[in-house]
């Protein structure tokens, strides 16, 4: 009786832990591209994930590194260009339906873009480092404003479906040529206050072209239903501002062994307790 009193007590206990309140944290800001050079990312769903390959500065690049975007399958994805100064953001690629075509003001948008990323989407890139299991998807042509992989945009606003999520992953593919930036989240509900996170370069950078994937990660206890994403660049006309788009994932599952060692850590309390 006294071990099943144990192994019930457990069980509540790693529950506990586990219903956390609703929360949105920056989880990591990893740098992937300099110098122009692109990095390669995958949102094929079972096999979504990004990796290093522009940190060396020129191309093709070797990549020494690759991350999953959350549980490597994808939610929602949108990823936008532009065509010309003032114009309007242009999505080239997007699957789902809870990341639509964010926007951006015209004064903030200038020339065509950047190319900084090689994109798999309906294409399985494999299990090696170089993404070398198939041949990339993307391929802008007879798509205005989309020449490139990313937007030159100062002032990028965009929102993301949460509705029904318990919990997700947020990716931000950006940049910025020497200029400071902040990428700001923010959660809200109807009746709820609102949760914010945010990412920042508070001082210029060296004179190179610099990119990062920025992840966010949220919970949620069925009272949030939207997350709105802000990107801001001190170079107010855009044209040393980057901006890829969003990536809408699960959160990630903890290993098994994470999870028996918080049963362990949990069942050293109770018998503290006792």
């Amino acid at each position: 009786m006294k071990k099943c009193k144990i192994t019930i007590l457990t069980a509540l206990l790693l529950g506990a832990v586990g219903a956390n309140a609703a929360s949105l944290v920056l989880t990591s800001r990893t740098q992937v591209s300099s110098n122009n050079a692109n990095f390669d990312i995958s949102v094929f769903d079972g096999n979504a994930k990004y990796n290093d390959r522009g940190l060396g500065g020129s191309e093709p690049g070797v990549p020494t590194s690759q991350t999953t975007l959350g549980d490597g399958t994808v939610l929602s994805y949108n990823f936008v260009g532009n065509e010309g100064t003032g114009s309007a953001l242009t999505t080239y690629a997007s699957g789902g339906s809870r990341t639509p075509t964010p926007t951006a003001p015209a004064a903030s948008v200038h020339g065509n873009g950047e190319d900084w990323a090689n994109v798999w989407t309906t294409n399985d890139p494999g299990a090696a480092l170089d993404f070398g299991g198939s041949t990339k998807n993307h391929n802008p042509t007879g798509i205005a404003g989309a020449v490139n992989t990313f937007a030159r945009a100062a002032e990028v606003d965009g929102s993301i479906d949460i509705t029904g999520l318990a919990s997700g992953d947020i990716y931000i593919p950006h940049g910025t040529f020497i200029n400071q930036w902040t990428l700001t989240l923010t959660m809200s509900g109807p009746g709820q206050t609102d949760v914010v996170a945010f990412d920042t370069q508070d001082i210029n950078g060296p004179g190179t072209n610099l990119g990062w994937i920025t992840n966010f990660t949220f919970t949620n206890e069925g009272q949030y239903d939207t997350i709105s994403y802000n990107y801001t660049n001190a170079d107010r006309d855009g044209s040393r501002a980057r901006f890829m788009g969003v990536v809408l994932t699960p959160q990630a599952i903890p290993e098994p062994s994470s999870l028996a060692l918080l049963g362990l850590a949990g069942l050293g309390l109770l018998r503290r307790r006792r």
